[in-house]
């Protein structure tokens, strides 16, 4: 990944918390003590001349500042300092260093974060997709070729096998780097057969009825049926049919056992889709054809193992309950991948951002189905999990818990993930500020139809930010504006709020504090939103990826002292440019000479 140069900040957001009556929430004032309790206003630097004021005031408040990098350009880095209650460009070099300094220089050194096994494997089989096929025509740019080529992967009707049939299928060998290349060539036996399912068990791992029940067996393809292909087919459009029988496969196979470590402590690998398996298996032209495919829509899933034969012991109910989830999410990338390989429109599969956090919405969308909760629903956490080791516990495990863990991750570095990063591969708190960036505009950018949006998103034929603001009607920085507010101010109860700096989908000060204190094993369940508090006399830098937001609180008590925040260039031009008086601060204010602000703009 490429690093550029310092741009400048996009927005300043500025929330009242609490604090004295004044202007109407359309003032660009400066004086923050004329705000309205709940009023947001938006400044660009070049509109605060003398910084952020706090006049002497007899009243108490509290504001909460959120210096914001909107460009819509992937982890494109800007640095700033906050400066606090110095009187003049001259003390910018003495200031004294905040005790936060050191941990809001971070500079991405958490690029690395932990990541369970099952993301970072999901995330090398969409690199190879994008990277080892291709859309594009062979026969050039023209709809009709492009539509012949594609057109030509439909395969004969394949007939519906009956239960205890054996079926031939080839699995990617996902440990190496060629996944068409290289795979497995099994047989599986038919075990259920249902109208949208067919699930099947690799005969290396023995009769099906060794490894599961009937019962259990029939419950997977009833579950798929009523529950998740319904759902997800009405969020993200109906999936392909490239074998034309109607039905997905779902084979269980220890192959994908093989694939975790026996005692890795990453986690597991449940499952995964490949597109491949659409593409021809012979052509002439490079990535347009995989001799691996199976030429059907099919699951590669973790299978019961009580010996650990094929690595650890897999229980047949941990396997049910690690694969739901999975089929969620996996099936979000196949009606995604499977219509965009069919559209002559379309050359690109979706960014990888755009498309981790559609499957992460699939997977509490279908979760909210399998509860009876409505699509906006404000859920707390009693609503997810109202008691210990009931049904309800299984559910809000297999479908709600993983997006609020890989949300901590960004909580807690909320400047240095940014939902639209590159880094959705290899970050589980880019995949988690994704889903909730893509869960927020689902919530207050639908009309009220959160299936329309995501339909339209999946649809294409654009992808990454252009597909998401084209689909949202709403230029990027908007966007990034609310969303960053409404992380801090969601369902905080604070009066005057304007309802869109609020999720409708969920109550995330009721959820958040109990999955954070166990996913960071800290003793104290508390928001774990990072808010750096700015004292008196202080400097503190920090750094912000596109996307991204760092967040700090002022507070103001009756008949303090007047106060001033100046957000500014790491480098004062006061100094460079030999400057002096009310032009040597503006300088040394976070704008540098030239277009960068604009440079960050969404459009």
């Amino acid at each position: 990944m490429i690093l550029r140069p310092f741009v400048g900040l996009g927005l300043l957001l500025v929330l009242a918390c609490n604090g004295s009556d004044g202007m109407g929430p359309t003032s660009v004032s400066s004086d923050l003590s004329t705000m309205n309790v709940g009023e947001v206003r938006v400044f660009t630097p070049n509109q605060l001349d003398g910084g952020l004021r706090l006049p002497e005031s007899s009243s108490p408040g509290e504001y909460i500042i959120v210096v914001a990098n909107t460009g819509s350009q992937h982890d494109v880095v800007a640095n700033h300092v906050v400066n606090a209650d110095v009187s003049g460009p001259g003390m910018l070099a003495t200031s004294a260093p905040s005790e936060l300094n050191g941990q809001s220089t971070l500079m991405l050194s958490h690029v690395d974060v932990a990541r369970t096994r099952q993301d970072a494997f999901d995330n090398k089989v969409r690199a190879f997709e994008r990277s080892g096929l291709t859309l594009h025509s062979p026969s050039g740019p023209f709809p009709a070729p492009k539509f012949s080529f594609r057109r030509s992967a439909q395969v004969a009707a394949t007939p519906v096998p009956s239960v205890g049939d054996i079926i031939n299928l080839k699995i990617p060998s996902a440990s190496s780097d060629n996944l068409c290349n290289n795979f497995v060539n099994t047989q599986a036996t038919v075990a259920s057969v249902s109208r949208r399912a067919i699930l099947a068990v690799d005969t290396l791992d023995g009769p099906p009825q060794l490894l599961f029940t009937q019962a259990v067996l029939d419950s997977i393809t009833v579950e798929f049926d009523n529950i998740t292909y319904p759902t997800d087919s009405s969020y993200f459009k109906n999936p392909t049919d490239i074998d034309s029988n109607g039905r997905i496969i779902l084979l269980f196979t220890g192959q994908i056992n093989k694939l975790t470590t026996p005692g890795d402590q990453g986690g597991y690998i449940a499952g995964f889709f490949f597109a491949g398996d659409f593409f021809p298996t012979t052509g002439t032209t490079p990535n347009t054809f995989c001799p691996e495919s199976n030429q059907a829509e099919v699951f590669y899933l973790l299978a019961p193992d009580p010996t650990g034969r094929f690595g650890n012991v897999r229980s047949t109910s941990s396997v049910r309950q690690a694969t739901r989830g999975t089929v969620a999410h996996e099936f979000q990338h196949m009606i995604n991948a499977g219509n965009r390989y069919l559209d002559p429109a379309v050359t690109e599969f979706e960014s990888t951002w755009l498309d981790e956090a559609l499957a992460h919405v699939a997977e509490d969308a279908v979760g909210r189905v399998q509860r009876s909760f409505t699509d906006l629903q404000t859920l707390t956490l009693n609503d997810l999990r109202p008691c210990s080791g009931c049904s309800q516990s299984d559910d809000f495990n297999a479908f709600f818990f993983q997006n609020f863990a890989r949300l901590t991750y960004w909580m807690v570095d909320p400047n240095q993930f940014s939902p639209m990063s590159k880094m959705a591969d290899t970050s589980l708190a880019t995949r988690g500020a994704a889903w909730a960036f893509l869960r927020y505009a689902v919530d207050n950018y639908s009309n009220g139809d959160p299936r329309s949006l995501t339909r339209a998103l999946a649809a294409g034929p654009d992808t990454g930010v252009v597909n998401f603001t084209g689909a949202t009607r709403v230029p990027v920085d908007t966007l990034v504006k609310d969303w960053l507010v409404s992380m801090y101010a969601d369902h905080s109860g604070i009066a005057g709020l304007d309802p869109k700096y609020q999720y409708r989908s969920y109550d995330f000060p009721s959820v958040m504090p109990t999955v954070s204190a166990t996913v960071l094993n800290r003793p104290t369940a508390t928001y774990p939103l990072e808010v750096i508090s700015i004292g008196t006399g202080v400097s503190i830098s920090s750094t912000n990826l596109s996307g991204t937001g760092t967040y700090y609180k002022v507070s103001v008590t009756a008949g303090g002292s007047a106060r001033r925040i100046m957000i500014q260039n790491p480098t004062p031009y006061a100094v460079l440019n030999c400057c002096i008086g009310k032009d040597a601060e503006w300088r040394s204010r976070l704008a540098y000479p030239g277009a960068h602000i604009y440079v960050l703009r969404s459009q």
